[in-house]
């Protein structure tokens, strides 16, 4: 079976709707040796041309970002050029993924020209979030059009999420069936002993015995929520105990600004940034984390980080957004809490804080039902069976 992924972004870029792509397909050509993926990605960081990863064939072209880690467009003589070349390759299905991106207005038409099947998946069960109206609007212009009409081309389509299969079919008005494909997480990699490192990676705080590590795990931009645990955090240091700290992991373009109100609010002492992480970087954090926090407001699917975290055994303070209820039980596999709402997060931090064995249950729950459910392994298999029942 050969399958040729198209996407906008791809390694090394970070973020979830990719690292799904990534991982989704780097466990099933390490479990199944007659399947080969090359990958089509827009070269948005600078990487080789060329170049093979976790057993994927990636060729990139030249892009431009025209609103950065959103929204690229090919250099449309390169796209042309790679594309004829890939078509000798006699792929079996042509993938490609998120409807707000240009190459799920036309994948569907390059697979119909070489012969190959389609497939398009959706991540995102909401319409677009964004600090600016007017990208707002236009998202949602695309979604009543282009995306709404493109999308029923395809030969099969998926989603990662029940809530996003709704909205594809109650909001998009797609009338063909829509499978749910379920990210995943290698669970073997991410369940380690608890506290396991002496340190936060890339920043200068040692972990001692007794410490609570509370953490947001993700990209520092407004729509996932990191301005308002940190707005949560300025009003609640003081009534803390002083073996509290905080981790705000990951890079964005908020990065600068909240490490000059750290220091402007003299919290440099509770509150740790670290930049942009590998996915091992992530696990050392999580690792040592207690609570994760992900006060999401973002156009989300079904976040990766609550899947990592679980299986590290965190125990999850999250909003209730997109898929993340298919998850997140609200005082059973963790606290579920409304958007944009930062008193939100300090009543369940410090309700944490005081039930620590309430806290140490809801992560095992978790734990659990992540590795009986969400495990890669798993869900590349089913997705592995997909393929073969739409190759006839």
């Amino acid at each position: 079976m050969r399958i040729l992924l198209i996407t906008s972004f791809f390694y090394p870029h970070i973020g979830g709707s990719q690292r799904y792509m990534e991982e989704l397909y780097a466990k099933l050509i390490a479990s199944h040796s007659d399947t080969h993926v090359d990958v089509l990605a827009y070269n948005t960081d600078q990487a080789p041309k060329q170049e093979t990863y976790k057993g994927l064939t990636i060729y990139r072209i030249p892009c431009w970002q025209i609103i950065p880690d959103r929204f690229n467009l090919p250099n449309p003589f390169a796209l042309f050029v790679q594309l004829f070349k890939l078509a000798r390759h006699k792929y079996d299905f042509v993938h490609t993924h998120l409807r707000f991106f240009d190459t799920t207005w036309w994948t569907w038409i390059y697979a119909r020209l070489i012969g190959a099947k389609s497939i398009f998946t959706e991540h995102v069960a909401t319409t677009p979030v964004h600090q600016s109206k007017l990208v707002e609007i236009v998202t949602a212009i695309v979604d009543a059009t282009v995306a709404r009409w493109t999308i029923s081309k395809y030969n099969l389509i998926t989603v990662t999420s029940q809530a996003t299969q709704k909205f594809l079919q109650q909001k998009m008005g797609v009338k063909k069936p829509v499978t749910v494909v379920y990210g995943g997480v290698d669970t073997q990699f991410f369940n380690g002993t608890k506290k396991q490192s002496q340190s936060i990676p890339q920043s200068k705080k040692q972990i001692k015995s007794g410490d609570i590590i509370v953490s947001f795990v993700g990209r520092l931009i407004w729509t996932k929520g990191v301005t308002y645990v940190y707005e949560a955090i300025k009003k609640m240091h003081q009534h803390l105990p002083e073996n509290v700290y905080f981790i705000l992991a990951g890079g964005g373009e908020l990065e600068e600004s909240i490490k000059q109100q750290v220091s402007k609010d003299k919290l440099s002492d509770r509150v740790y940034l670290t930049g942009t992480l590998s996915t091992l970087q992530v696990k050392e954090v999580l690792s040592n984390t207690d609570i994760v926090v992900h006060p999401s407001h973002h156009n989300e699917g079904f976040p990766n980080v609550l899947l990592e975290a679980g299986a590290a055994e965190c125990m999850v303070i999250a909003t209730d957004n997109a898929g993340t209820n298919e998850l997140i039980t609200d005082k059973k596999t963790g606290l579920l809490i409304p958007q944009k709402d930062p008193q939100s997060i300090i009543d369940t931090i410090l309700w944490g804080l005081e039930h620590k064995q309430a806290i140490r249950n809801m992560a095992k729950v978790l734990q659990k039902k992540v590795v009986q459910e969400f495990d890669w392994k798993q869900i590349s298999e089913e997705y592995y069976l997909l393929l073969n029942h739409n190759l006839v």
